[in-house]
C-alpha cells in the first residue's frame, strides 16, 4: 500500500518541477524542507550534459518511507540500494549509523534534495551515471547583478566507495545548449565510504548580470563516478544565491561586448582565439575543463578593436573546454573542441 501511495505523490510532483523562480531582495535561500514537494523553480534531471539539460526525473523516495542508505541493513538493502532522486534527512541533523531499518526509525524535519546514482543502463533510473543534475531555473536577473553561491554539498553511503566529482554551471536562454562552469571553493566530491557536508561556494562574477532571459543554475555530476562498486548517495542543501541590484539597467545593458570565439581547428598544444575588445586594458583569459577545472590563465593587455590571441604550450587531452576572457565590465566565453 506504502509503495502505491508513492507512485501517485510522485506523479503530482512531475508536473510542477520546472517552474521559474523570480528573485526579489538581495538573496535567495532553499533548505528543501518541503519535500518531497519541489521548491518553486527546482527540478531534478538524468541525462543532464555540458549542452543539454537532459530529462526531467522527479523523487522517487521520500520522508520514512525508505530506509536510511547510512546503515545499509540486510533486511533492506533492496530499497537503500535502488536508485532515483530521493528526499534525505540532510546531513545537518542525520548522523552515520542512523538505523532508517528500524522498528521506529529517527525523524528529521530537516531535509535534503538527494540522489542515489545507479548505472548509467538502469532500466527505471537510467543516465545517473554521469548525468545527475540539480537544476534551479531563474525567470530572469533582470536589474541584478554580482551574484554569489553557497550550499551544503553532502555524502551519505559509507559503504559506496565509488567517487562522483560534481560540478556548478549555468545556462542562459529558455532552453540552453550550452552550460558554462564556474570555479568552486569547497569539496566537490562524494562517495568514496564516506558520510560528508561540505560547504560549497562559488562566484558568478558579470555572467550573470542583468539578464532578461531564464537563467539556469545546476550542480550535476557531468562525468562518471570513478572506482568500481556501489555508486553514491549524495544530496544538496542550505543553498543560497546572494546578488545586489544595479544602479541603472541601462549602463548594465550597455556593458562593451567581447565576442570570443575560436580560430581555426584547436589542438592539445595550440589554441587560437579572436575577440573584438571595445575598450583598452587588461583582460583575464581563463580556460576550463568541463568539471570546472581551470586548465590555463593569463592577462591579455587588449588594445580596442578585432584582434587575436595565439596560446601554445596547454598539453590538453581531446574533449570539449571552455574559454572565458573578462576585465570585470564585460565578459565573454567560447566553447573550445580540442581535437
Amino acid at each position: 500500500m506504502k509503495k502505491t501511495l508513492l507512485l501517485f505523490v510522485v506523479a503530482g510532483i512531475t508536473f510542477t518541477a520546472n517552474a521559474q523562480l523570480t528573485l526579489t531582495g538581495t538573496s535567495y535561500t532553499q533548505n528543501f524542507n518541503g519535500l518531497p514537494t519541489y521548491p518553486t523553480g527546482w527540478s531534478t534531471y538524468n541525462a543532464a550534459t555540458s549542452t543539454s539539460l537532459g530529462n526531467i526525473e522527479a523523487i522517487q523516495y521520500f520522508g520514512q518511507s525508505f530506509p536510511s542508505v547510512m546503515r545499509p541493513d540486510t533486511s533492506c538493502i533492496a530499497t537503500v540500494y535502488v536508485g532515483g532522486f530521493k528526499d534525505f534527512p540532510s546531513a545537518n541533523v542525520c548522523h552515520e549509523g542512523d538505523d532508517y531499518c528500524a522498528t521506529t526509525p529517527p525523524s528529521y524535519s530537516d531535509r535534503a534534495l538527494g540522489v542515489r546514482q545507479v548505472s548509467p543502463t538502469n532500466a527505471t533510473h537510467p543516465n545517473l551515471d554521469p548525468g545527475a543534475s540539480f537544476v534551479l531555473k531563474l525567470a530572469n536577473t533582470t536589474g541584478l547583478k554580482t551574484f554569489a553561491l553557497s550550499f551544503k554539498l553532502q555524502s551519505f553511503d559509507t559503504s559506496s566507495p565509488r567517487v562522483t566529482t560534481w560540478t556548478v554551471d549555468y545556462g542562459i536562454g529558455a532552453t540552453p545548449t550550452s552550460f558554462i562552469p564556474v570555479t568552486t571553493t569547497g569539496v566537490m566530491t562524494t562517495g568514496g565510504n564516506t558520510f560528508s557536508n561540505n560547504t560549497v561556494t562559488a562566484s558568478f562574477g558579470t555572467a550573470l548580470n542583468n539578464i532578461s532571459t531564464p537563467v539556469y543554475i545546476r550542480i550535476s555530476a557531468l562525468s562518471a563516478s570513478a572506482g568500481s562498486g556501489n555508486r553514491p548517495s549524495s544530496a544538496i542543501d542550505d543553498f543560497t544565491l546572494t546578488y545586489l541590484a544595479t544602479t541603472s539597467v541601462s549602463t548594465v545593458s550597455a556593458q562593451p561586448e567581447l565576442s570570443l570565439s575560436v580560430l581555426g581547428t584547436a589542438t592539445s598544444d595550440k589554441l587560437n582565439l579572436s575577440y573584438d575588445a571595445e575598450e583598452a586594458g587588461n583582460y583575464m583569459l581563463s580556460i576550463y575543463d568541463l568539471a570546472g577545472r581551470m586548465m590555463h590563465n593569463e592577462t591579455i593587455a587588449a588594445h580596442t578593436g578585432a584582434q587575436t590571441v595565439s596560446i601554445d604550450g596547454l598539453h590538453l587531452a581531446p574533449g570539449m573546454y571552455i574559454a572565458k576572457m573578462n576585465n570585470g565590465n564585460s565578459s565573454s566565453v567560447a566553447r573550445i573542441v580540442v581535437q
